[in-house]
């Protein structure tokens, strides 16, 4: 069976393992599919957010490949101007975020490209090129937090965070998604391409900024037509979060499902994603690529998971599996590994663990560019200083936080309930110290350990249960202006049901796009 279109421009070592999985109505859905040209000489020096700059001189009609008189056209001349304009903006503006993440000295800094649906195409493209010398991709999503909990019964409590997440990411839209790729060694792509490193070299560039190693996918968000928790868009909006910028210059979430599933990043059994709890961040990847709802059963979106992304590593699975068993690779821990796990305890964020393994953060927290790269460094230095340089694919390949280690039965009791007998729940274990006293609503997602989504009783580190949303509440979120005025945003019924979600008009609907 030949390879499908949209793959054939990858590396032949590349096999999928399993994309006939998936439902061929997913793939004719996306607009923007094979509609780049993969041949044409994309730059990834090259300025951030503007196609009407170096792009112009590059891709466009005058420029190189175009039709025209090349380089010293008039479109090509005043496209390197412009663009250059827009490299020294750039410089300045990552200047103020590195002074901001704590001074100059980091070798990484510079080198988080912002991505905008005018540099959407070109940006892909330069990811295209380097995914097969680095195809470790560590990833943190930013999403308008929790606004719905599923009501009724449910078999176990894995079905149950199935479903708020469900109900939730098709409510929902994504607002940044950050990348940063690294080959195996865990060494990011270097600043500058030259002939050592292996890597083609654009034969034209300004070479004003590094080459990136990390990409933050901003979206396109509306706080007029899109549903928000409040707390959440607040957080995000101090941490940097430009909602103005997002509503008039987003990327169309699903112009980026079509790049994504056809750029080599996806469906390859010998591309690593790396994450820390993560259960949302794929769940909203997933619903990009698919463009439509997620399914409504556990099983089926797994399958779906194991094909779009085969090997995940989740770096907080990881963490709390290895403090219940105190073992790595059949062998006990190192005094240096026992050491940093006992520092760590129960603090349950990226930020604590990468404190405690001296990881800096290169840029400013809660963007996902930043946390991704955060995310990355901090495997690395996890791989080596815990698990000796060796982790077993077997336990940990495919174990994602928020959805595994959660089958205990809980069918006639309701969300939240304590379950005082039980020894099967790995994460039960994991954060309780094994005594055996789990709440099912413990984990539900917080931006990595951080973001506050509600104040009836929570905290920065220690969430309450996610809200319904109702007339009782209502800070805890924004159901946009469309909305018919239904009060409570959980549905009714049973048995973890959610076939509506319709009556929450244009603005907050499941058939929205994003």
């Amino acid at each position: 069976m030949p390879p499908a279109p949209h793959l054939q421009h990858h590396n032949p070592q590349h096999q999928s393992s399993a994309s006939s999985n998936l439902p061929p109505p997913s793939f004719n859905a996306h607009h923007g599919l094979n509609q780049t040209n993969h041949n044409s000489n994309i730059n990834p020096f090259s300025q951030n957010g503007n196609t009407n700059g170096l792009a112009a001189g590059f891709g466009g009609a005058a420029g190189l490949g175009g039709g025209g008189t090349g380089l010293a056209s008039p479109a090509a001349v005043m496209g390197f101007a412009h663009g250059a304009a827009l490299q020294q903006q750039q410089v300045r503006e990552q200047t103020r975020r590195g002074s901001m993440a704590g001074g100059s000295k980091n070798p990484l800094k510079g080198r988080i490209r912002d991505v905008w649906r005018g540099n959407l195409a070109q940006e892909m493209q330069v990811l295209r090129s380097l995914i097969d010398k680095y195809p470790y991709i560590s990833m943190d999503t930013e999403f308008p937090g929790i606004v719905a909990r599923p009501m009724g019964a449910f078999t176990t409590k894995a079905d149950y965070h199935y479903q708020t997440l469900r109900c939730n990411v098709d409510l929902l839209k994504v607002i940044q998604l950050g990348i940063t790729i690294f080959n195996e060694d865990g060494e990011p792509p270097p600043p500058q391409y030259t002939e050592s490193s292996g890597l083609t070299i654009p034969a034209h560039h300004n070479n004003l900024l590094p080459c990136p190693c990390t990409w933050q996918f901003n979206f396109q968000f509306s706080a007029q037509d899109d549903m928000y928790n409040q707390d959440s868009i607040d957080f995000l909006t101090t941490a940097g979060l430009d909602l103005d910028l997002h509503e008039k210059q987003g990327i169309d979430p699903s112009e980026f499902g079509s790049y994504l599933i056809s750029s080599g990043l996806v469906l390859l059994d010998d591309v690593r994603w790396i994450s820390f709890h993560s259960g949302y961040d794929f769940g909203y990847l997933v619903k990009l690529m698919l463009c439509k709802p997620l399914p409504e059963d556990e099983t089926t979106y797994r399958k779906l998971l194991s094909t779009f992304f085969p090997a995940i590593y989740d770096i907080k699975f990881m963490i709390k599996h290895v403090q219940r068993v105190m073992t790595v690779n059949d062998a006990p821990l190192t005094h240096a590994a026992s050491t940093i796990l006992q520092n760590i305890g129960q603090k349950s964020g990226l930020q604590d663990l990468a404190d405690e393994l001296g990881v800096k953060r290169v840029g400013t927290a809660h963007q996902a560019g930043s946390d991704s790269l955060l995310t990355g460094r901090t495997f690395w230095e996890v791989k080596k200083l815990i698990f000796n340089g060796v982790i077993d694919e077997s336990l940990y390949i495919g174990q994602v936080w928020g959805l595994n280690g959660v089958g205990v039965t809980m069918a006639a009791h309701p969300p939240g309930f304590h379950n005082q007998n039980s020894t099967n729940s790995t994460t039960n274990n994991n954060n309780n110290n094994g005594n055996n006293n789990y709440s099912t609503m413990d984990e539900t997602p917080n931006l990595n350990g951080a973001t506050i989504y509600q104040t009836n009783g929570g905290s920065s580190t220690q969430p309450g249960p996610p809200s319904t949303p109702g007339s009782s509440q209502p800070a805890l979120a924004h159901t946009p202006s469309q909305s018919n005025g239904m009060g409570s945003m959980t549905p009714g019924g049973g048995g973890g049901v959610f076939g509506g979600f319709r009556g929450f008009g244009a603005g907050g609907g499941t058939s929205r796009g994003g």
